[in-house]
This record gives structure tokens, sequence and C-alpha cells, in this order.
């Protein structure tokens, strides 16, 4: 035990050297849009550009209103200065511009303007619809209604959340009845929908009315509760843009957090508990260096089992928690002090 608190003491000293966080890349494509163009013209790549950073800022905001900002507007404006890089494909309709912006450019951005920021690691969003019908009720199937589905798709595509659709085979039949959504039984939609990954669910009961119209309960259902909508509609787009409203802009304001600048940003204490070997610590750390980009971070102190870092960069420990990814072996304990986050390290079997 005393080599793994030498080594532990060592590695400390490295890190407090060279403070975290370090400039990350961009991860993945959550920076980058493609839009498609009429020609590869310098005018029409600077509409392209503006029109994709329209869509990454709307994405990263989780808020379709968010160009009501005069900063964001400003930045549309100037949107090729922003953009990293950019190459021309061909597809079946034509070309197409891929763009990737700067995402410090971005994050700097929300930061200044204390605008939410809803960081791309996002939970996805299980979709069961049933219908009522005149003879039977049934869930909608990717395989049998793709019209009624798939336009629900691209819409979180657009705000930055991935739709998932459940298998229907006999597991879900024997989790989720389709009764289920008739009772309210919102237990067991939150069973069916972790098997897909997720405790977040798009829930909605759709009834054919006789003038044409369908009236359509929508229930987003979370970890902390369930959220109900109903309506009379006959577009589908229109039902579709209630549903998906319902669900992102909610998980947003349970999920998005208030960047601050890192020199008038308050410290946050972070204790993290159960840390009894050196596994322990280097999957921890791994943790926190994911949130490299949104938080400054520095170890303050080593105890025993128990790490203690400060943490600035965002408003409070409860938006630190936030940031905290679902599964990864942290474990809140308690956050209702601004200044104060206590975790507990659970390994992952």
């Amino acid at each position: 035990m005393r080599r793994f608190y030498r080594q532990f003491f060592h590695i400390v000293l490295v890190f407090l050297w060279l403070g975290l966080p370090v400039n990350a890349i961009a991860q993945d494509s959550f920076f980058s849009e493609q839009v498609a163009v009429a020609d590869r013209g310098g005018v029409e790549l600077s509409r392209a550009a503006r029109e994709g950073l329209t869509r990454l800022l709307i994405k990263v905001s989780g808020n379709e209103a968010i160009l009501d900002e005069a900063a964001f507007r400003e930045a549309v404006g100037s949107a090729q200065q922003h953009v990293l890089l950019y190459s021309y494909r061909e597809d079946d309709a034509g070309d197409v511009v891929f763009l990737e912006f700067d995402d410090a450019f971005v994050r700097n951005l929300f930061r200044d303007e204390s605008v939410p920021y809803w960081e791309q690691r996002r939970p996805p969003v299980v979709v069961w619809v049933a219908l009522d019908e005149p003879f039977s009720r049934r869930f909608a199937a990717r395989s049998d209604d793709v019209d009624l589905l798939v336009p629900s798709i691209e819409r979180f595509k657009a705000r930055g959340v991935e739709a998932r659709f459940p298998l229907l085979d006999l597991t879900d039949a024997a989790t989720v009845p389709v009764n289920t959504l008739w009772t309210r039984d919102f237990d067991q939609i939150r069973r069916g929908s972790r098997r897909y990954g997720s405790d977040h669910s798009l829930v909605g009961r759709w009834i054919d009315l006789s003038d044409g119209s369908k009236l359509v309960d929508w229930y987003y259902v979370s970890p902390g509760g369930e959220i109900h909508k109903q309506m009379r509609l006959s577009d589908l787009d229109a039902i579709w843009d209630a549903g998906v409203d319902l669900a992102v802009d909610s998980m947003r304001d349970s999920l998005a957090v208030t960047l601050q600048r890192f020199e008038i940003s308050d410290a946050i204490a972070v204790t993290v508990r159960g840390v009894n070997s050196f596994a322990d610590y280097r999957a921890v750390s791994t943790v926190f260096k994911q949130l490299a980009e949104l938080i400054e971070l520095r170890i303050d102190s080593v105890s025993q089992d128990t790490l203690t870092y400060r943490v600035i960069g965002v408003s409070s420990a409860e938006e630190v928690a936030r940031l905290i990814p679902s599964r990864s072996g942290l474990r809140v304990q308690s956050a209702t002090n601004r200044a104060q986050l206590d975790l507990t390290w659970e390994s992952i079997q």
C-alpha cells in the first residue's frame, strides 16, 4: 500500500505541474456540418458556412431560438472565419460541402455570453409510439411504419440527440405491453428503455379521430419524472415537432450547463471517495479528463481513499454533476451545496 501512495504522490505532482485541462480536438463530428451547395464557388461556400454554423449552434445549445441572441447572430454573419477545414463531396442529389468548425471558438462564445451549453456526450432517446386503431392497439414499428416514424430521426439529429426505436420482439412484449402506455406505467417503460441504453424516452399515444386528425398524448419519461403534452393535429410534421421539442427541451433543461469565464469563476470542491488502488485512480482521472474542454481542473489533495479536485468553469456543483457521464462509475452522493460536490467511485465490473 505504501508503494501505491508513493506512486500516487509522484503522479499528483505531475498533474499539478501540467495543470488540466489540455486542449482537445473536437470529438467525432459534433462540431461539423454537411450542407448541400449549388456550386463550389466562394459565394456559395460562404452561404453554406452560415447555414452550417446556424445548425451547429442550434445543436450545441439545444435551442432553436439561439439566433435571437445578438452575439450568435454576429458569429453566423462571419461564419466562414470559424471554419477549420472544408471539403466537397458528391452524392445523389449533387454537391455537398463538409465543414468543420472551430470547437474552441464555439465553446468560448457560449462561455462569454453565459448561454447554456449542452455538451456532446448526450443520452439517446427511446421512442415508443402506440397506435389506437379501430380493432386493436399496437406499437408503431420501424419496419412497418416507416413513413410515420422516419420524420422524427432528422428532427432529433438536428437537435443533437440520437433517436432509438425498440425492436418490439418478445422481450419487449413481455417488458412493455402496448397497454402499458394507456395505463401510464412509466416504470415499465423505463425498464424497457434501459435495454436500449437509455433512461430517457419519448412516449406517444396516437388516436385517429373521425375528421382525419389525431389526438396525441406525448410523454417525456426521464429518471426524474414525466412531462405530458396533449394535442389534436392533422399534420404529421407538426405532431413530431411537438414531441421532439418536448423531449429535447426537457433534456436540455436538465443536462445543459452555464459555462463561466475561468478568470471570474468560483472554485468548486469535488471529492471522490472509494479510490482504493492505482487502477481506481487512473479510471477516475480518465472520466475527468473527458471534461477538459469545459472545465479547469486541479487535484487539491489525496487522503487515504479520497481524491479532492478543484474545479472552475461552471456555476455550481450541480452543473459539475451534470457533466459526469452516466455509467461512468462515479455516483453523486451530494450536490446541495453550490461549492461542494461529493462523489463515490464504484468500479465498473
